[in-house]
């Protein structure tokens, strides 16, 4: 039996057109943005090597922040090309890679490290306890179970 070593790679997405609507992240959609952009840059041998192993392991619609599983070796080819994704399902978006780590525990001690900080930051800009309420209630939705 042989063991395959994956790296986890933990990416923001950030919408850059302007509509109001919430930006609903599929892990299909992912994938396949992930995918064409890989094959653009790295041609079909590119995107052959990672596709074997790749897979959107978190996705949280209201924290705009994915985990992406990728083998190690080919994580490489991702790594490089994850900066010039512009698309996701026709949507116009930027994705900030944020950590890379070896196991989703790492990366999920990460985010909660991280989105402590933002919380933290949020807190500090509010002026009423509402808006210190609507911080929190989003907030609460991060899971972070495996």
């Amino acid at each position: 039996m042989v063991r395959y070593k994956n790296r986890y790679f933990t990416a923001e997405i950030i919408p850059l057109d302007s509509t109001t609507q919430p930006l609903n992240l599929k892990t299909y959609d992912i994938v396949t943005s992930i995918l064409n952009v890989t094959e653009q840059i790295h041609g079909e041998f590119g995107a052959a090597a990672i596709k074997n192993g790749l897979e959107v392991k978190y996705c949280n619609q209201s924290t705009q922040i994915a985990v992406i599983r990728c083998r190690h070796g080919p994580h490489r080819l991702l790594a490089s090309s994850l900066p010039f994704l512009s698309t996701i399902s026709k949507r116009k978006v930027q994705l900030q890679s944020i950590y890379t780590g070896a196991t989703m525990v790492k990366c999920f001690k990460f985010l909660k490290k991280f989105h402590q900080e933002k919380i933290n930051e949020a807190l500090k800009t509010c002026k009423t306890e509402q808006e210190k309420n609507n911080v929190m209630e989003i907030m609460s939705k991060t899971n972070y179970e495996i």
